[in-house]
């Protein structure tokens, strides 16, 4: 291939000195990336058990392949019912392969098995890159380039180890690109259908990579508007037929979930995954943001602020350039196969952004789904690197810098400061990931303030992976003097376990114990991940750090003990004076522990801590006066929850946490208990007497009012017993509409709850003997409400119902006809009612005719047969069947009416009943 430098004007450029390009092109142009990937493989192999497991990784990804295997195989009858069978496992069936084929039965080799495979496709997708973008710009060292900064992007470099989810979509991204580039150099169909091939195993790996498939079908769209001859346009056509059909027969051939019902459960996969179900929320900018409902800029500044500056300068340097040229030569970019691949950059780069912001896809952990972008952007760089060498030159020759006299002198300057200037760029990515070894998945750059103590983890969430926790074990396996350690207890499912087993030997595992009957002789905290805390308040109080990790001055990670005998007195010394400060009131609640309130300030104290007291889950709940006190994040759960940490010290276990400074209703603290405060016992009283002042809407084992939109469920004498049963509700909409599919059949909307959950959101209350509940009431028109509480299996214990005015408003209004169904008019409508009404009774259709006082008055299709035709289905019309009666109502034209004719059919026998009544003015 003829060997384009990007240009200085005036024929072939210099990128480098002639005695460094000669050496460079004494090889064929493979070698170099090749030696490349043969460096990145010996350091991945090195550092390769420096990075922890990940929760996906740990079950989630590896367990998807084995049903995904098992499933293809005839070894298991269905996929699992959760949403991993939306994914498919074209990445991942490969290491479990590997597993199964070299017999790996140890925790710690499957999974050192599963990251070294990640890593080595992402090493692939660098060689991609390489060819890619030596075949985009004829430059060896402009593909060299590009592979480095590729491998080189701190985030992606440390995921390409544990993340075997966004990573390998990201390096099949650069293998999709690089096909479709040969596809259209070739031009044959044997290349489209293996195009078509890599495509459809990126979109197995993430839906999104279904937006090369219209791209690369558009490309060759234009190849067939500008083909030169008959022959060249059949072929195009057929290529792109072959690439088309490649692609769909490919996916649907790896994708199981998909063989029962291809079309909609593809429509099914394409709903779930642009709006994920899995929502948390994210800490974006110091605030904490729901994930479905991010602000348009969530995408942008984390991609700004994780990315190096001059990558982004320089790819939105291409960016640019590129459309500047298509805006002024449309028709020669969409000829120009070179050209039309460089806006197709632009496009892979800049429209799945414009496509999150504008439906509002759910994103979380940072641009994590994302990450394929860099693909594009890297190879825009490239791009934007080739233009400023042009622009450079230029402008040297314009100032006079770079003159001709018979040959051309300094013509390689402004390539080679270009290039020198890249590698010290690259070299500064190098020594930033040595310095944060091996965190490199929290790189921020400089856009960002990472030099605050402390700054950055409270503005963006910093780590989403466990992987942190692995240096805080390993810091207690080499330090703890004991052979013994007992460490905090989690479930036998936590990613605790998996660390253990993956990274230590049998012997070293032993040495950890976690039961919930010892005392802990350490905690590891990851105060970059989870909130320890609501947003605006204070961290609880925590016990004593014996290690830190930081990164960027900001800790990610602690090792801290509640036993203060392993500190110095100084530290224990100050914990005994939060003690002396605290109890010098009396105490609210004494539960086990003594709850002390200081205005804001909650201490509880345990003065004769048995061992094991802090072994528990303890957690701090916070119930608000007024819903709208809470932050968003908190509000469907109806209270706010603390993580409460302990220290022991002479006998003592000691917690501590600062309250909000909103009206707080009830505190309660999980495996201890709790208190209602005075100002809102009082608040309870005043509503309660409020709601006995009026008329209950059911009267029975509780009292049930309607109350601002509720229903409050009451009782004055009310003991554990009264509140032990499930409740179920009932709730009966206007229209059928109202109810989810599933739900019609039954004619109600099931709203069935416990005390508990009342509680447990803040609508659950207790005081004087007395007991009050409120459940709110959906924003739909209701009819009727049916409630209770029964024992499962063993029927109602107690059950009452009443329906609004809005039901009984037919019945009150004038008979019109009494036959099968009694036919009631008012309101400008006809209303259908039966009490005593089986499935088959709503079945057959309805007819209802309108035959108006003056026959110009109807459609102009309807004027011959002399009446208006209303005929309708039960169902369709949003008719309610409920506790043995059925309702419809259908509205009635605005012109004047002479009589009606009404009744029931069935096509094939005729009418079932039928009734004719007179229509008043």
């Amino acid at each position: 291939m003829k060997e384009i430098m990007f240009g200085t004007g005036g024929g072939k450029s210099q990128l480098a000195p002639a005695a460094v390009r000669r050496h460079l092109e004494s090889f064929p142009h493979w070698v170099w990336p090749l030696a490349v990937c043969a460096a990145f493989i010996a350091v991945g192999l090195l550092v390769l058990d420096d990075y922890a497991v990940t929760g996906d990784a740990i079950f989630f990804q590896r367990l998807l392949a084995i049903n995904t295997f098992n499933f293809a195989l005839g070894a298991a009858d269905a996929l699992p019912a959760d949403d991993n069978k939306f994914y498919g496992a074209a990445f991942e069936v490969l290491p479990l392969l590997v597993e199964r084929i070299a017999g790996l039965d140890d925790t710690r080799s499957i999974y050192l098995t599963r990251h070294l495979m990640t890593h080595l496709f992402f090493i692939s997708g660098g060689f991609c890159c390489y060819l890619l973008a030596y075949r985009m710009t004829g430059s060896r060292l402009l593909g060299l380039f590009a592979m480095l900064l590729f491998l080189l992007h701190p985030r992606m470099y440390a995921h390409s180890f544990f993340n075997s989810k966004d990573l390998p979509f990201l390096s099949m991204f650069m293998v999709a690109l690089l096909s479709v580039h040969w596809a259209f150099r070739k031009g044959t169909i044997g290349a489209f259908v293996v195009c078509g091939a890599a495509v459809a195993i990126l979109v197995n790996l993430r839906i999104m990579g279904i937006m090369l498939l219209p791209a690369v079908l558009s490309m060759r769209a234009c190849d067939v508007y500008y083909a030169g001859g008959g022959a060249e346009r059949r072929r195009a056509v057929i290529s792109g037929a072959a690439f088309a059909v490649a692609a769909a027969a490919i996916y649907y051939a790896s994708m199981p979930y998909l063989w029962a019902d291809p079309l909609a459960r593809f429509a099914e996969l394409l709903a779930t995954l642009s709006r994920h179900p899995h929502r948390p929320y994210e800490l974006f900018r110091g605030q904490y943001v729901y994930a479905a409902d991010l602000p348009a800029l969530y995408l942008p500044v984390w991609i700004g602020i994780t990315t190096p500056p001059w990558a982004l300068l320089l790819a939105g340097l291409g960016t640019a350039g590129i459309c500047w040229r298509t805006a002024m030569q449309a028709g020669a970019v969409l000829r120009n196969t070179t050209r039309r691949f460089e806006l197709l950059l632009v496009g892979c780069a800049a429209l799945p952004i414009i496509a999150v912001i504008a439906l509002q896809s759910t994103m979380y952990s940072d641009w994590l789904h994302m990450y394929f972008l860099w693909t594009p952007l890297c190879l825009l760089a490239v791009v934007g690197l080739r233009q400023a060498g042009a622009g450079l030159a230029a402008l040297m020759r314009h100032s006079g810098l770079m003159r001709h006299s018979g040959r051309r002198r300094n013509g390689a300057v402004p390539s080679v400061v270009l290039a020198a200037l890249a590698a010290l760029a690259l070299a500064a990515i190098v020594a930033e990931m040595i310095r944060l070894h091996p965190y490199q998945h929290l790189y921020f750059n400089l856009l960002v303030d990472r030099n605050t103590p402390e700054y950055l983890k409270t503005q963006y969430r910093m780590d989403y992976s466990h992987s942190i926790r692995l240096e805080g074990y390993q810091y207690i396996l080499d330090n703890h003097p004991d052979e013994t350690i007992h460490i905090e207890w989690r479930g036998a499912g936590h990613p605790i376990w998996r660390y253990l087993e993956t990274y230590y030997t049998a012997s070293e595992r032993s040495r950890f114990q976690m039961a919930p009957a010892t005392d802990a002789d350490y905690y590891v905290l990851e105060p970059s991940r989870w909130v320890v805390n609501p947003p605006g308040l204070p961290a609880p109080l925590l016990p004593p750090s014996v290690y830190d990790r930081k990164v960027y001055n900001n800790t990610i990670m602690s090792v801290t003990t509640p036993d203060l005998s392993r500190v110095g007195p100084d530290i224990a010394d100050a914990y005994r004076e939060i003690y002396r400060a605290a109890t010098q009131r009396e105490p609210a609640l004494q539960a086990g522990f003594d709850f002390y309130l200081d205005g804001k300030m909650l201490t509880l104290v345990n003065e004769n801590c048995s061992p094991g007291a802090l072994r528990k889950w303890y957690e701090l709940r916070v119930y608000p006066i007024a819903q709208s006190d809470l932050p968003n994040l908190y509000r469907e759960r109806g209270h706010i929850h603390i993580r409460l940490y302990g220290v022991r010290f002479d006998g003592i276990c000691l917690m501590q946490a600062t309250l909000p400074d909103y009206g707080i209703a009830r505190i309660e603290v999980v495996g201890i208990g709790g208190f209602w405060t005075e100002r809102y016992l009082a608040e309870l009283r005043q509503q309660y007497a409020a709601l006995q002042e009026t008329e209950p809407e059911i009267r029975s084992h509780f009292d049930i009012f309607i109350d601002d939109g509720a229903l409050r469920y009451t009782k004055d004498e009310c003991s554990p017993d009264d509140k032990a049963a499930p409740f179920y509700l009932h709730i009966i909409p206007a229209a059928a509409d109202n109810l989810t599919a599933e739900r019609r059949e039954y004619g109600f909307d099931n709203r069935d709850f416990s005390w508990d959950d009342v509680v447990n959101r803040g609508r659950g209350v207790e005081f004087d003997g007395k007991c009050m509940a409120t459940v709110p009431l959906p924003d739909y028109e209701i009819h009727g409400i049916r409630t209770g509480q029964h024992i499962p299996g063993a029927g109602r214990l107690w059950s009452g119902e009443f329906y609004t005015q809005a039901y009984y408003a037919a019945q009150a209004s004038e008979l019109a006809a009494q036959d099968f169904y009694y036919v009631y008019y008012g309101d400008g409508a006809l209303t259908y009612i039966r009490e005593d009404c089986a499935a088959a009774d709503t079945a057959a259709p309805f007819f209802l005719h309108i035959i108006p006082s003056d026959v110009n008055d109807l459609p102009e299709g309807q004027r011959e047969h002399g009446f208006g035709n209303l005929d309708f289905y039960f169902g369709d019309a949003g008719g309610v069947q409920y506790d043995g009666r059925c309702r419809v109502s259908v509205s009635l034209p605005d012109y004047a009416i002479d009589r009606i004719q009404t009744g029931q059919y069935r096509p094939d026998t005729g009418r079932l009943w039928e009734a004719e009544f007179a229509f008043a003015e």
